[in-house]
């Protein structure tokens, strides 16, 4: 009889497998004495009954959730109106900056480096500050985890360990980048590889204020904005995904060609330290790390010494200038061995990266569908083409100079 009657219910499970893309889990045969509860055995409501039909969803694929796919479009929302707010308000700073310039045009009344300071005041106010309050309000991310989100964890030192891998990463496709653009156009220098600013210290007590940008400022809050709300916005859709957006986010917002690709390199790098260590303050110390390096060689530039040996390289220096040259080869000699070992220690990493690669996130669902829908976002497209824009001709900026006179 038990046999009879398990086979009535595995023949009727099995037509309606067929019959529905909605796969049911046949239940166990009944015992005789001390059977299980009716729900176990039956979870879709199937009552005590073996011939009793389970509820079917012929319009829900098991694979598919359609409440995270919700949740999903709405959060690639938030972030496209985040990226659209925070590349205008970048446009109508860079725009607006002859009218601050205009305020120092008699020598007189300031000196050229609180003339610096000030422009570097205003670019960090416009570029990190006010967007990391945006960040934190539009994409609902605390401010709170400026303190919180930067505790040290536990695996600080093997991550840090990292840095000239990473070092390697940027400095190689930086040399790259830099080497087609030379190339192409026969201008540039050691100054365009390194100073993320745009802005040029006038003299040396300047580069001291440019180095305080590069390895404080700028560091804190861009990875609060970028490995922080914008990497932790994507993080529920999948670690890649969120890797790759927040790195693609923060090459764009570097503002030009020459350093997307090194910057999208070492945003990679980063988010995947973030998301290894649960943390920013790794990935924080590591970018401070990587921009001292160029601050540095800003300083080194910013000498009497460089200067001199850059109109005339056969020029006579003193015992002084020759010393701060020596001391400027002996670093960029440091500086070219880890950049070196650090793309070789890149390459041993890249091919054992499946070991340690981050959990998968929501699977089911292919990250090229993930980006798909990500870039069809209706505020992610206005985004893109102010991406467009600030990578080309920067007609914004353009228009804007024409509205103030410029």
């Amino acid at each position: 009889m038990e046999e009879n009657l398990h086979q009535n219910i595995t023949e009727k499970n099995t037509s309606l497998v067929n019959n529905t893309v909605y796969e049911e889990p046949l239940p166990a045969p009944l015992q005789e004495e001390g059977g299980r509860d009716n729900e176990k055995i039956y979870p879709n409501g199937g009552g005590n009954k073996p011939d009793s039909k389970p509820d079917i969803k012929p319009d829900i694929k098991p694979d598919i959730k359609p409440d995270t796919m919700k949740s999903y479009r709405a959060d690639c929302l938030k972030l496209g109106f985040f990226l659209t707010v925070t590349l205008l308000i970048r446009d109508l700073a860079s725009g607006l900056s002859p009218l601050l310039e205009r305020l120092f045009e008699n020598p007189d009344t300031a000196s050229p480096s609180l003339v610096y300071a000030i422009k570097l005041m205003y670019s960090g106010i416009c570029l990190q500050i006010i967007p990391s309050i945006l960040a934190a309000v539009m994409l609902k991310y605390s401010l709170k985890n400026i303190c919180g989100g930067f505790k040290a964890p536990k695996n600080t030192k093997k991550a840090i360990a990292n840095f000239p891998a990473l070092y390697g990463a940027g400095m190689s496709v930086n040399l790259v980048t830099m080497g087609i653009i030379l190339l192409l156009n026969a201008k540039g220098g050691i100054g365009d590889m390194v100073n993320t600013t745009g802005l040029n210290p006038p003299n040396f007590g300047s580069s001291f204020i440019l180095f305080f940008l590069l390895t404080v400022i700028a560091p804190f809050f861009e990875e609060f904005i970028f490995r922080g709300a914008v990497l932790r916005l994507l993080q529920p859709y999948g670690n890649g995904l969120a890797i790759f957006v927040s790195a693609f986010c923060f090459g764009i917002y570097h503002g030009n060609f020459r350093q997307f690709f090194y910057a999208f390199a070492l945003g990679i790098c980063l988010g995947y330290i973030a998301v290894a260590t649960k943390s920013l303050f790794c990935s924080t110390i590591l970018h401070a790390l990587f921009n001292s390096v160029g601050g540095i060689i800003m300083i080194f530039i910013s000498t009497d010494a460089f200067k001199i040996r850059a109109l005339d390289p056969a020029a006579e220096l003193t015992d002084g200038q020759h010393l701060v040259m020596t001391f400027y080869a002996l670093f960029m000699t440091a500086v070219l061995i880890t950049a070196i070992f650090g793309f070789a220690s890149m390459i041993k990493k890249l091919i054992k990266i499946k070991k340690f690669s981050p959990p998968k996130l929501w699977a089911e669902v292919s990250n090229g569908k993930k980006l798909a829908v990500l870039a069809h976002s209706g505020s992610v497209i206005a985004a893109e083409l102010l991406m467009i824009d600030v990578m080309g001709e920067n007609y914004m900026i353009k228009l804007i100079l024409m509205l103030i006179g410029q």
